[in-house]
């Protein structure tokens, strides 16, 4: 068994954002801490298909990681940039997302996104 996963969201429009963004539970919304970010199971990840695993000229833009390997890249956030200070967060500078982006669970990106990333 795996997981649990996070959902990274990478969109380019969010890339002027201190932090990354990662879904909350169930879907709901987003988050920058990943104490608020939603755990997601390998089964959940897979069914969700290309809800989950995005890609966006060329570029993959969301997809599924496992929290273990997010984890390290965790830091606190600058003070008063999240309600309470709340932490930790990753930072979103275009080498963390290069890295994220060869983090993600390879499964989800064979199965859903190899067509659209070999384009």
């Amino acid at each position: 068994m795996t997981g649990p996963f996070l959902i990274c969201d990478l969109r380019p429009e969010w890339n002027w954002r201190p932090y990354v963004t990662f879904w909350r539970p169930n879907n709901a919304n987003y988050a920058y801490p990943l104490v608020w970010s939603g755990d997601y199971t390998e089964v959940e990840v897979m069914a969700g298909g290309s809800y989950y695993t995005t890609v966006e000229s060329g570029s993959l833009i969301r997809f599924p990681i496992l929290r273990s390997l997010v984890e390290p890249f965790a830091r606190a956030p600058e003070p008063g940039h999240i309600d309470g200070d709340t932490g930790p967060v990753v930072r979103n500078d275009s080498t963390t997302r290069a890295k994220l982006r060869k983090l993600a669970y390879e499964p989800a990106i064979l199965a859903f996104a190899t067509s659209e990333l070999a384009s």
